[in-house]
């Protein structure tokens, strides 16, 4: 059994970097999906508190 030494690039090893990232750039995108989301819910609530018709499509 050979040792080789792992790589770093900051705190993780070179071999979760990709795993770091990949998991970053989803986080991002799940939270813009709950703002708009969240917008949309709003403005449905809005519309509802005026007395209009609301459908939800």
């Amino acid at each position: 059994m050979s040792y080789l030494p792992q790589q770093y690039y900051g705190y993780y090893p070179a071999q979760y970097q990709p795993q770091f990232w990949q998991a970053l750039v989803a986080g991002v995108i799940d939270i813009v999906i709950i703002i708009a989301l969240g917008a949309w819910a709003l403005s449905l609530v809005k519309k509802a508190m005026k007395g209009e018709e609301v459908e939800l499509r």
